[in-house]
């Protein structure tokens, strides 16, 4: 594979992760409007529910912080690959 072919798989990468990123935002979002709706329907009274809303709520939001740190990484190692391809 070429330079110029792993810089560009690399950039498809990136631009996945991008789309993740988006997908994870509004997954913690939805998750967050379950429980409201949740809430609001059962008046507080299924805690179980909530809770199991709430883990849920939190594991997406914790994949989400980790989304740029992993572009971040795609990123330099595209650098790499031009430096090296130069």
């Amino acid at each position: 594979m070429s330079t110029a072919e792993i810089i560009a798989q690399l950039t498809a990468a990136s631009r996945k992760l991008d789309e993740a990123q988006g997908k994870l935002l509004a997954a913690k979002q939805d998750v967050a409007e379950a429980q409201r709706l949740v809430a609001a329907a059962l008046q507080g009274g299924s805690t179980q529910l909530a809770g199991h809303l709430g883990q849920l709520a939190s594991a997406v939001g914790e994949v989400a912080t980790r989304t740029p740190a992993s572009k971040q990484q795609v990123q330099q190692t595209i650098a790499r690959a031009q430096a090296l391809g130069n």
